[in-house]
């Protein structure tokens, strides 16, 4: 059976490398300013790089006095060629070393060199990044978007864009992405978010982007003819039977000059004649794949409460084990705690958010039993409260357990909302909340006392 050093072989190749001796390449790299030599040897190349295959060739025309090969890449930076340059060399890739937007450049350049295997790594690298992607996958997207063989990376970060819509539409960058991003993200048939909420962030986008001002009667006709003609391609991708008659009214009839006139008229009689269907470029309404319907927090969140609910102490990597279904939310359907005894009484185990107003602050609990009115305490260990002080920063979170008296963990009252602990750990009533720290659960440091601007009931249901 032969010897195996491989580790002695890495080693001597990135010495070749690093000392460059006998070289017969080089690779001018970067911009004018920037620019850099870096030297390597044709015999790798050739055998590691299909476009160096190609290129070292005896006709090719740009050698130096010495008969050293001559490559200009002024497109690609030279910390990015380095990283090529030592994956040809050993295999390695320290991707740790270097920030994402290099990695996605590396990306790039690995595609216009045709390391197809190399392609793969990456995006399943940054993919397995689950932190970086979720937190702006709009950067990644402007990069790659072009290149049909990010194909997976692409449709990874469009997956996140649709159950996050908000992380696209309130983006530093959207209002100046380019047609077809836009395009890729309203053709996806489960983004999860409300029709009439798409139409503005559009109309957004559309006017930032191609206009100075919104103001109609400072556009000349051309610029009115462009509009119009934008419009209509987009209309399509519209799903204007699923917006309410009154934001048809008050948010999309008032654009009825960009609009096609067939469709503005099936619209209306949709909406004005009882048994209408709809008959001009009807879609049915977008489907999400995700029930994470929440304005309070994001999935990953979701993803810690499956975590915390499993007591769990490793990340989930595989599909969540539960559905989360909006109940209640404060601003849709009240504060008032006979509105939460309606629509969250006898719906099985839940989580209460609520947020402090004014606050990035998210405070609430989970109650694996139901809700009831009939003034007793119900017993579980199971049930815990949490304080996530930065809704943007999952570090932030912090749970608190039933350490005593599990017999007190649920509280119900008629004149209460969500209840928990003996000692009223945390009282949700109305828009005021208070929490009695450390009575019945663990102590995170629950304001006392504090107002809220927004609340959520979401059902738990484990998945089959």
């Amino acid at each position: 059976m032969p010897s195996r050093y491989f580790p002695e072989v890495i080693e001597d190749f990135e010495k070749a490398l690093v000392n460059g001796d006998d070289y017969d390449v080089i690779i001018k790299v970067g911009e004018e300013l920037d620019e850099k030599e870096l030297r390597a040897h044709s015999f790798v190349l050739r055998t590691r790089c299909p476009y160096f295959k190609r290129a070292l060739s005896k006709d090719w025309e740009e050698k130096d006095d010495k008969g050293n090969f001559i490559f200009k890449k002024p497109n690609i930076s030279s910390e990015v060629f380095q990283l090529i340059l030592r994956y040809l060399y050993t295999g390695i890739v320290d991707y740790d070393r270097h920030h994402k937007e290099v990695i996605l450049q590396f990306l790039v350049a690995a595609d216009e060199l045709g390391l197809s295997n190399l392609i793969q790594h990456i995006q399943d690298y940054l993919i397995d990044d689950e932190e970086y992607l979720h937190k702006d996958p709009v950067v990644p997207l402007e990069v790659i978007y072009q290149h049909e063989t990010f194909e997976k990376l692409k449709d990874c970060c469009l997956e996140i864009i649709s159950e996050e819509p908000k992380i696209f539409f309130t983006s530093q960058k959207f209002t100046s992405l380019e047609k077809p991003i836009i395009t890729m993200v309203l053709q996806r048939d489960d983004l999860n978010m409300e029709e009439i909420e798409i139409w503005e962030s559009f109309l957004r986008w559309l006017f930032v982007h191609n206009l100075k001002s919104d103001d109609e009667s400072t556009w000349s006709s051309e610029t009115s003819t462009d509009i119009k003609q934008i419009v209509q391609e987009y209309t399509p991708l519209i799903r204007f039977y699923d917006i309410s008659k009154e934001d048809f009214f008050l948010k999309v009839y008032p654009y009825r000059n960009f609009l096609p006139q067939d469709l503005l008229n099936d619209v209306l009689r949709y909406h004005m004649v009882s048994n209408s269907v709809p008959t001009v470029n009807f879609k049915p309404p977008r489907n999400p794949k995700t029930s994470f319907n929440s304005v309070l927090i994001n999935k990953r969140f979701f993803k810690l409460f499956a975590k915390w609910i499993d007591k769990r102490s490793e990340d989930y990597v595989a599909k969540i084990p539960y559905k989360f279904n909006l109940l209640l939310r404060g601003t849709r359907d009240g504060f008032d705690t006979a509105t939460f005894h309606r629509l969250c009484d006898s719906k099985g185990a839940t989580i209460s958010i609520a947020r402090v107003n004014g606050s990035k602050q998210i405070i609430g609990g989970y109650n694996p039993l139901n809700w009831y009115q009939n003034g007793q305490y119900a017993n579980t260990g199971d049930s815990f409260l949490f304080n996530i002080t930065d809704s943007n920063d999952l570090n932030s979170a912090k749970i608190g357990r039933v350490f005593q008296n599990h017999q007190n963990a649920i509280f119900y009252h008629s004149s209460y909302g969500p209840t928990f602990g003996g000692g009223n750990d945390l009282l949700g009533q109305g828009n005021s909340w208070s929490a009695n720290n450390g009575y019945t659960y663990t102590n995170i440091n629950l304001p006392t006392s504090f107002t809220i601007d927004e609340y959520e009931v979401i059902q738990v249901v484990k998945n089959n």
